[in-house]
């Protein structure tokens, strides 16, 4: 049973799961053993539907047309605190759902032999939880105005603008951690030039300017350091700039309204184009 809440509360094979359970419940030792779980994840499924709906009709509502494929957009301060609003709407009832899912996991964590009824107890806790972040999730967007597509461009933009900071600082270090190799490496090469040099001294600068031009060759390339398709065009870089600046000034609300877990829920749970469960996601 180890994780069992996690891996049935989370993607988009909660629908599947409950339309096999529906059908394969009907025995009555089953519904003894299970109570009212199936009533109740009967209940989660209609509502799941539903929000798939109305996170349809909030795209319609509140168009949005993300940036091309690649590019950071720069954010609006405005946009930016409604983002953050919903979130931290949503987010708390996320939180439940990970405190209840490690609890289970915690009760079940030695169990070797399959236990229907705490299976049935599993799906039937994380449809429920499903469905109250997606209602919480809903009525942030409902209540600013924004459509599922302009909060999960807020969230790319997010860590893009992050990893574009990162990743430019690694870049300029690792260009300095190169240029003074080089410098150190040259100069040791302008000492083996003198003719006289003992053989012992001449040898310890010729091991240490072979460990240095080790140590350079063993830099990556631009195109390795940056892999292609990645590479941000200058509007790109200024729009993250940009960002940052702004994502300073309200950095400890977003510190305190950060969370892998709910992102990778919320964004496993949308795809362009299209709202609700994924039918491709795991």
């Amino acid at each position: 049973m180890k994780k069992v809440l996690i891996g049935v509360g989370i993607g988009c094979g909660v629908l599947v799961l409950l339309g096999i359970i529906g059908v394969g419940v009907a025995g009555y030792w089953v519904k003894e053993k299970v109570g009212g779980t199936v009533a109740s994840m009967q209940k989660a499924s209609t509502q799941v539907k539903a929000q798939e709906k109305a996170l349809a009709e909030l795209n319609k509502s509140y168009p949005y047309t993300p940036p091309d494929e690649g590019e950071v957009p720069v954010l609006e301060e405005s946009r930016l605190l409604d983002y953050l609003a919903v979130r931290e709407r949503a987010l708390p009832v996320f939180q439940e759902f990970e405190q209840k899912s490690q609890a289970f996991n915690e009760q079940h964590e030695g169990d070797e032999t399959p236990d229907i009824g705490a299976a049935m107890q599993a799906v039937g806790m994380a449809t429920e939880l499903f469905s109250n972040v997606r209602a919480a999730y809903i009525e942030g967007l409902e209540q600013h105005r924004m459509s599922p597509s302009e909060f999960h461009t807020i969230t790319r933009t997010l860590y893009a603008s992050l990893v574009t900071d990162v990743t430019d600082k690694a870049m300029k270090a690792n260009a300095q951690a190169q240029a003074s190799l080089k410098q150190t490496r040259d100069e040791l090469r302008e000492k083996l030039e003198d003719e006289k040099l003992s053989e012992e001294v001449r040898a310890a600068l010729a091991q240490q300017e072979e460990m240095l031009s080790a140590q350079l060759e063993s830099f990556p390339t631009e195109e390795e350091e940056v892999p292609e398709g990645t590479v941000l065009s200058e509007e790109s870089k200024a729009a993250a700039a940009a960002n940052l600046s702004l994502l300073e000034k309200h950095k400890d609300r977003i510190e305190s309204a950060a969370s892998l877990a709910f992102d990778g829920f919320l964004l496993g749970d949308y795809s362009p184009g299209m709202t609700g469960l994924s039918e491709e996601t795991p």
